[in-house]
C-alpha cells in the first residue's frame, strides 16, 4: 500500500490522532496486517508518532506536511519559492522534540563510560571533522585525528579547512570546561570558531569574521542565506537580535537536556543570531545542554550533509522539525554507540554497528525495546 493512502488521513485527524480501529473503517479495502505493518513503518521513519498505548493507541502526525509534499516544496528552485521571512513563534517550544523521545535518548547510554579526559581526546577530533565537514570542510577524519594530536597539516588541501578544524578544537576544548549553554559562553565560542589567527590565505573563506564581529550578537549585519527563501530578521539598532537569543536559552534551559539540544541546534541559525558561524555554534551549544546534563555529546561525525541541510531548510521555510529531528535523533543515537565501551565478548561475536543503530533508533521512534542481548547491553 502506497504511503498517499494512509498519511493524509492521519495528517486530517490533527494533534489528537486517529486510532488503529478508525483507520480500518476508513480503508476496509486494507487487511489489519497491512495497516499494522504500515502504521510501523510511518512510526519508524518518524512521519507519526504514537498517543497512548494498548487499546488507547492512537497515531498523529508528526509533520503537516509529508515526505512528498516537502520533495514536491524544493523541487522548485529557491528562487522562485515564496519568501519565507521570520517568525517570532518558531522560537518558541513548538513545533518540539517530544518528551517521550528525548527520555529514551538517555535510556540507552548503560555501555557509557566516563565522560573523563580520554573521552575527550576522542571526542576533540571526531567533533572537530564532523562539524566541519557539515560547513563544507574537506579534512578527512584521518586528516582531523594527524593535524589535531601532532599538527601535522595536509599540504594538498587549503589552509582555511585545517583552520576550521583547529577552531573547532579549540572551541570544544572550551566546552569542555564551559558546558552551560549561555550568551556568555556561546560568544566566546563564537569567537574561537570564526577566527582567521590573521593568516592572509583565509581571510577571504567565509568561514570566518573580522575581529569586530567575533564573539559579537548581530545587530547591524544584515543576513541573507545562500540558496535559501527564508530572510532571518534585520532590526538594526533595537537589540532585538540579543533579546531574542536571551529568550530561546532560557526556553531551552527548561527543557529536558535532549531537546534542549535539539531546540539550540535548529533556534540559533532560525535567529541568524550572529554575523555568520550559526550553525557551528548551535552544535556547540546543543552539546552544552547535553554534557551539562552528564550525558553524551554528538560528534556530528556521522551525519549525511544533504540530509543535515536539507533538514534546516525544512525548518527555515516550512516551520516544521521533521526532518532534522530524524537527523539530530539518527546521529545522535550513531554518536551514543560509538561512544560506548563494548566488552570484547561482544566484539568478538561480530558487532555489527548499523543494526545496533538501527535497533536502538527504532525504540527511540516507537518505544518498542528490541530484543537480543547486545542490543539489551545499551539499556543497562
Amino acid at each position: 500500500m502506497q504511503r498517499i493512502d494512509i498519511l493524509p488521513i492521519i495528517t486530517q485527524a490533527g494533534p489528537g490522532g486517529i486510532s488503529p480501529g478508525d483507520l480500518a473503517q476508513r480503508l476496509p479495502e486494507v487487511s489489519r496486517s497491512t495497516l499494522n505493518r504500515r502504521l510501523a513503518q510511518l512510526s519508524a521513519a518518524g512521519e507519526i508518532r504514537a498517543l497512548g498505548s494498548g487499546r488507547m493507541t492512537r497515531y498523529a502526525s508528526t509533520s503537516p506536511l509529508s515526505v512528498a509534499d516537502i520533495e514536491a516544496y524544493f523541487a522548485t528552485p529557491w528562487q522562485q519559492r515564496p519568501v519565507a521571512r521570520f517568525e517570532e513563534k518558531l522560537l518558541a517550544t513548538q513545533p518540539e522534540l517530544d518528551l517521550e523521545r528525548a527520555e529514551r535518548c538517555t535510556r540507552i547510554q548503560g555501555l557509557a563510560g566516563p565522560i573523563d579526559q580520554k573521552f575527550l581526546a576522542s571526542f576533540l577530533i571526531d567533533f572537530a571533522w564532523g562539524s566541519s565537514v557539515l560547513e563544507g570542510g574537506t579534512y578527512s577524519a584521518l586528516d582531523t585525528q594527524a593535524l589535531v594530536e601532532y599538527g601535522q597539516r595536509n599540504k594538498d588541501k587549503p589552509v582555511a579547512d585545517a583552520v576550521l578544524v583547529l577552531n573547532h578544537k579549540l572551541a570544544a576544548e572550551y566546552l569542555w570546561t564551559h558546558r552551560e549553554p549561555s550568551v556568555t559562553n556561546l560568544c566566546a565560542m563564537h569567537a574561537l570558531l570564526t577566527d582567521d589567527h590573521g593568516l592572509d590565505e583565509v581571510r577571504s573563506s567565509d568561514h570566518f569574521l573580522p575581529p569586530e564581529q567575533r564573539g559579537q550578537v548581530r545587530e547591524y549585519q544584515d543576513v541573507n542565506l545562500g540558496a535559501s527563501a527564508y530572510l532571518p530578521p534585520f532590526r538594526p539598532g533595537t537589540g532585538y537580535v540579543g533579546q531574542a537569543l536571551d529568550r530561546i536559552i532560557v526556553t531551552a534551559s527548561k527543557l529536558h537536556p535532549v531537546q534542549a539540544a535539539l531546540h539550540l541546534m535548529t533556534r540559533i541559525p532560525y535567529l541568524q543570531a550572529f554575523p555568520n558561524g550559526n550553525k557551528r555554534v548551535s552544535r556547540m551549544a546543543a552539546d552544552a545542554a547535553l554534557l551539562g546534563a552528564g550525558l553524551l555529546p554528538v560528534s556530528f561525525a556521522h551525519i549525511d550533509k544533504a540530509s543535515y541541510i536539507r533538514g534546516m531548510s525544512v525548518f527555515y521555510e516550512l516551520g516544521s522539525l521533521a526532518v532534522i529531528e530524524q537527523v539530530f535523533l539518527r546521529g545522535y543515537v550513531r554518536s551514543i554507540v560509538l561512544a560506548s565501551h563494548i566488552p570484547i565478548r561482544m566484539r568478538g561475536a561480530g558487532f555489527d554497528v548499523d543494526a545496533v543503530v538501527e535497533a536502538l533508533l527504532g525504540y527511540v521512534m516507537t518505544g518498542k525495546r528490541p530484543k537480543g542481548a547486545v542490543v539489551e547491553a545499551f539499556f543497562g
